[in-house]
């Protein structure tokens, strides 16, 4: 399964959307073990730190945030129990709303940790504070990452604590007032707009990296299908010690780019009309020739003549500077084959950021 990983915030989405918009940061907790994971300034995390963020599920139990430590917190958990969210501290320090909030409708959850007291507000309405003995929120020793939903390591010991995520909807997280970064990683996540989705797998401004080398002959058959929402983002980046090969969207257009080598191809209908549209960039000797549905483009360089070498493989964006553009792809992939080789997204690939494996929009 996926493992949070660190990484530096992806670049600002630029080039125009597709379709309607999601709101910035709306997240999706399909399933009970999904997840998303963040990591914080641990000096903030545990000086007086502050947590608001909006929720909309019809769940009636069923993890919202939590974060471990390692002193006299052990646990710091929001949660949903008989439909109304709890703040818990550990051992016999909880606190709670006393209205019900699983009725489908977005509430506010804001919450704090002083040195002595912890504070819980649902909607404005404040909850009787908790206590904390001899100063120990002055003394707090919490670790990132900091999760939303539920917990992928299962190791939640606290008896009254679910260990599956609430399913619904959370936006506007924010720690001290600021909006929390890109997560890290992401588990069965998915846009907020919409009920149906559909296979595939969806990228909201993450990236996959493949946990292995690939080998690559001199001919290389990669095949594709896409449904973007945005009209610039990188596809494909496969890097080698001396050659590297991006496949990206531009302004409707598919590029493909290896080494100084560039095909381009413009596509008689709009990418953005909502369907899946085939895309297959082919390598033999020195041709390159890419088919974005029935339009073909090729060039013949003697440059493309390479031996068999080793790539890495990031997909749908990555980490570092390199690519021809920097927006990562919004959008769903499926059917993605190399060699003619179905490629296991599930098995060979790590998970940078948002991104659901699995599952894609339907609408």
């Amino acid at each position: 399964s996926e493992k949070p990983q660190k990484h530096k915030p992806i670049k600002p989405i630029t080039g125009s959307h597709c379709r309607r918009r999601q709101t910035q940061h709306e997240y999706k907790f399909s399933e009970a073990k999904s997840w998303l994971s963040y990591t914080v300034p641990k000096e903030r995390l545990n000086y007086r730190p502050h947590f608001s963020l909006h929720i909309k599920t019809a769940s009636s139990k069923g993890l919202i945030l939590h974060v471990e430590g390692g002193g006299m917190v052990p646990l710091l958990a929001l949660y949903v129990a008989n439909g109304k969210i709890r703040l818990s501290l550990g051992h016999n320090r909880t606190i709670q709303h006393k209205q019900k909030t699983n009725d489908g409708n977005w509430h506010m959850a804001e919450f704090s940790v002083e040195k002595n007291h912890f504070h819980l507000l649902v909607d404005g309405i404040r909850v009787t504070d908790g206590i904390l003995p001899n100063n120990q929120g002055s003394s707090l020793q919490l670790n990132n990452p900091v999760y939303l939903g539920g917990d992928p390591r299962r190791t939640i010991k606290e008896h009254n604590i679910p260990m599956d995520g609430i399913i619904g909807c959370m936006r506007e997280f924010r720690m001290n007032d600021v909006a929390v970064s890109e997560p890290d990683s992401s588990h069965e996540i998915l846009p907020c707009f919409g009920a149906l989705s559909e296979m595939g797998t969806y990228f909201g401004g993450g990236h996959i990296v493949s946990d292995e080398t690939l080998t690559v002959g001199s001919d290389l058959l990669l095949s594709f299908e896409l449904r973007p929402q945005h009209m610039t983002g990188l596809l494909f980046h496969f890097k080698g010690d001396k050659n590297s090969l991006n496949v990206y969207l531009m302004k409707n257009k598919v590029f493909v780019d290896l080494n100084d080598v560039r095909v381009t191809v413009t596509p008689h209908k709009s990418l953005c009309d909502g369907k899946f549209h085939k895309v297959t960039v082919s390598k033999q000797e020195t041709v390159i020739q890419l088919v974005v549905d029935s339009i073909s483009e090729r060039k013949v360089s003697l440059s493309l003549s390479n031996p068999r070498a080793q790539y890495s493989l990031s997909i749908g964006g990555m980490t570092n500077h390199g690519s021809p553009v920097s927006s990562p792809f919004i959008g769903c992939l499926r059917n993605v084959t190399l060699e003619n080789k179905p490629v296991a997204f599930q098995r060979e690939f790590r998970v940078f950021g948002f991104v659901n494996i699995n599952r894609c929009p339907a609408d």
